[in-house]
């Protein structure tokens, strides 16, 4: 009689094990293409920050490149007025 209810036992957790193994086998599949997908979103991120960096160290380079023009620029006006104010005087 022992036999026969630890079979009906093992039978019912049979029963009920195998729907919570399969919801867990496709819980698992469910976290681990939810992790795929935010790996890809992470690396596809990484490459939008790598990108605006890149843009604003050429933007930086390009500030630089003006600021040094400008500056030459004003070298040589002020070179320019100088040479105006010497022949100012000189007459």
């Amino acid at each position: 009689m022992r036999r026969g209810a630890c079979s009906w036992v093992l039978a019912g957790l049979l029963i009920v094990a195998g729907p919570v193994c399969a919801q867990t086998h496709g819980s698992a599949r469910q976290v681990a293409t939810a992790v795929a997908r935010q790996q890809a979103e992470v690396q596809r991120l990484q490459k939008d920050v790598a990108k605006q960096e890149s843009g604003s160290q050429a933007a930086a380079e390009k500030l630089r490149r003006q600021d040094a023009e400008i500056a030459e620029l004003r070298r040589q006006l002020q070179a320019v007025q100088q040479a105006r104010e010497a022949v100012g005087k000189g007459h």
